[in-house]
């Protein structure tokens, strides 16, 4: 995960570097606030929420055939016709369904009751009218689905430029105006990436112990450099990865 989240953190760096920017000029005019973001941040913050589902996509995939090489069992086996990977693989779009099927399908197990994320809002997105964001919100299970389900349609919508697309409403990972524009703000892109980690702790885990493996995870320090401490700090997942991995910070 930390190669294939490297894209998404690298473009979401440079939008934080650019807002950092923004503030500091703003202040040297004897400005407050931090000031209205340009059209680049918002095309930034898009551009994550596309790279965080490809690294969905990838390491479902990656999970799954190393899963299977270490699991004798798992059935059916991978056969031309049916393809964890590649053109015909059975995520290539990685909606929460597609990638429950493909869990369930090989190895018995459904990560859907493993789910539980710590997202960012907005006030605006609880029934408020702030837009900035306020404090952390849980989504566990059929919420957490709805997450993941809601950053594929932005991917899509995005990639195919389907002004038709129709956006599943959900806190935390995108908004939408009357018009029907879908706008991703900075929290909503910072999301993107920390669910993404927050994913691979907690469904590796789960099929992990659903295959009955003993827990053999062990925190190394590419992960600290690639900043996946403030990423799963005050997360299920990164109370797990404290507890039960080898050698992990406190998170």
């Amino acid at each position: 995960m930390i190669e294939y989240l490297r894209d998404a953190q690298l473009i979401h760096q440079v939008t934080q570097d650019r807002l950092s920017q923004l503030t500091a000029a703003r202040q040297a005019q004897g400005k407050g606030g931090n000031g209205q973001p340009g059209a680049e941040h918002s095309a930034l913050n898009r551009g994550v929420v596309v790279a965080a589902v490809g690294a969905l996509e990838a390491f479902t995939e990656d999970l799954a055939i190393r899963a299977q090489d270490h699991h004798s069992l798992a059935q059916p086996p991978e056969s031309d016709w049916y393809k964890i990977a590649g053109g015909r693989g059975m995520v290539q779009t990685p909606s929460p369904n597609n990638l429950r099927k493909l869990l369930w399908t090989f190895f018995r197990y459904d990560p859907h009751d493993d789910w539980d994320w710590r997202v960012q809002v907005a006030s605006i997105e609880l029934g408020g009218t702030g837009t900035w964001r306020t404090a952390k919100s849980q989504l566990v299970k059929a919420q957490a689905s709805q997450f993941l389900d809601t950053m594929v349609k932005v991917r899509h919508g995005f990639a195919h430029q389907d002004k038709a697309q129709n956006l599943v409403r959900c806190p935390g990972i995108a908004s939408q105006t009357a018009s029907g524009k879908i706008v991703i703000h900075s929290h909503h892109a910072t999301n993107s990436v920390s669910v993404l980690l927050q994913y691979a702790v907690l469904t590796t885990a789960g099929l992990a112990k659903a295959l009955g493996f003993a827990d053999q995870f062990r925190w190394v320090k590419p992960m600290t450099n690639a900043g996946w401490e403030g990423l799963l700090s005050g997360t299920p997942a990164g109370t797990l990865v404290s507890q039960t991995w080898k050698r992990a910070p406190v998170l």
